[in-house]
């Protein structure tokens, strides 16, 4: 039964919302204080369990790495599981990648990439080139800095006096074309935007472009094909570094070992969290690339201030296991049969009331919901139509991230699901039935 907070020395994020006691995991299930099963959709709740709840031998690395070391400050010491999870990550990433360094959270790697950026230059002399451009709806973490280049509007508003100036355009988001085009007669006008913007701002005063592959927040919309290899050249051209985020689709989420292999590309930088470590600790981190790592080594000296938890012994030995198992159990392949299956079954939502726009890749699937297939209309945000829906897949026993406020940055609904690494063909299936049941239900209520 979900608990009342409100009398609780706990602050919750919603002080209006009941949250349920989740005291077990298993594989693909959460486990309630009632002892009701939930279908895990969102691999925790925001795609980081990705080798599922309840592994014995990560739980076993990190316990042993915490009877030997718990902790030993960056700033004056380095530490074995740090080191071979270095190795072992750049091996596992995409080619081009030659360093790795290592903080608590997804929100830490993307301001990793920028700081990196800054280093760069000044080790180039470039010392004007200070801007980063993010995309509107693109979503980089939750502090100050983040936020200053995330677009999503839902969490800008109250904070925004606080933020560092930074330039936002329009996503790669075909299904709300913001030019009213259709791929791939668009001339993926959407990729030229980014040269447009660096010229407006002043090519010598760019530094760092950082762009999802695929926008969770936005409902799993991935980019065109020509898209990255089209950025790509616009920054080499401006000298321009590019980050790609990697937080949410890294580590087999796609089918592929990086999401951004599907496209080709050599980014400057490659932000992961998550999936890094599977949830079983607070890891996060930054890939570099050769380039820049060329110029950070002839610099020399001091790179970028560290963070208390920065390398953590415990949490690099819990990603160490979390890595290795992915790979032993060849949960990327998996992740691309069963997304197969996946996408398969979602894309038989279309034909039901409400459902506007099903995409994705591999496991990671976005549902869109409208108020007019037609027309694409959206509900408006106090219809709470995401929220409805995922109320109804609950009672059900389907736990997914419920989005609202991204069609238009206002309003608009849709269906964030991204299970475990694990997830077997059948559940794939049952997964769709209770999300379309769900929305059914909604539906007749309108």
């Amino acid at each position: 039964m979900p608990r009342d907070l409100s009398n609780s020395s706990y602050l919750p994020q919603n002080l209006s919302k009941e949250y349920p006691l989740i005291v077990r995991g298993e594989g693909c299930y959460l486990i309630d204080d009632e002892g009701k099963r939930y279908l895990d959709g969102a691999a925790g709740g925001v795609s980081a369990c990705c080798i599922g709840h309840g592994v014995a031998s990560v739980a076993d690395a990190m316990a042993e790495q915490a009877r030997k070391l718990a902790f030993a400050h960056l700033s004056m010491f380095t530490n074995e599981p740090q080191l071979q999870l270095a190795e072992e990550i750049v091996g596992f990433g995409p080619p081009g990648m030659a360093r790795a360094y290592f903080v608590s959270t997804g929100t830490e790697a993307t301001e990793l990439c920028v700081k990196l950026a800054r280093v760069y230059h000044l080790a180039r002399g470039e010392e004007r080139k200070t801007r980063v451009i993010g995309r509107w709806r693109g979503y980089h973490g939750s502090s100050l800095g983040a936020l200053s280049y995330s677009g999503r509007s839902s969490r800008r508003g109250e904070l925004s006096p606080y933020f560092f100036p930074a330039t936002l355009i329009s996503p790669p988001y075909c299904y709300r074309c913001p030019w009213d085009r259709s791929y791939p007669d668009c001339g993926i006008m959407c990729a030229w935007e980014v040269e447009r913007a660096i010229k407006q701002e002043g090519p010598d005063t760019v530094s760092l472009f950082i762009a999802e592959p695929i926008i969770n927040t936005l409902g799993a919309a991935a980019a065109p094909p020509e898209y990255f290899s089209i950025v790509r050249e616009i920054c080499d051209k401006h000298n321009v570094l590019m980050a790609l985020d990697e937080v949410i689709t890294g580590f087999g989420r796609t089918g592929r070992n990086f999401a951004i292999e599907h496209w080709g590309v050599t980014p400057d930088f490659i932000a992961v969290g998550k999936g890094i470590a599977g949830g079983y600790a607070p890891l996060a981190g930054t890939l570099i690339s050769e380039k820049v790592n060329a110029v950070i080594q002839k610099k020399g000296g001091p790179t970028v201030p560290g963070y208390t938890y920065a390398g953590n012994p415990v949490s690099c030995s819990g990603g160490l296991a979390v890595l290795r198992y992915i790979q032993e159990h060849d949960l990327v392949s998996n992740a691309k049969a069963t997304g197969e299956v996946l996408q398969g079954e979602a894309k038989k939502l279309l034909d039901m009331p409400l459902v506007g726009d099903v995409r994705g890749k591999g496991l990671m699937l976005g549902v869109e919901l409208v108020a007019n297939k037609e027309t694409k209309e959206p509900f408006p945000r106090a219809a709470q139509i995401s929220e409805k829906v995922h109320a109804e897949c609950w009672k059900r026993g389907l736990s997914y991230c419920p989005l609202a406020g991204d069609a238009d940055g206002v309003c608009g609904d849709a269906a964030s699901i991204g299970p475990a690494l694990v997830l077997t063909e059948d559940q794939a299936r049952d997964l769709v039935r209770i999300f379309g049941e769900a929305t059914s239900a909604v539906a007749e209520r309108l």
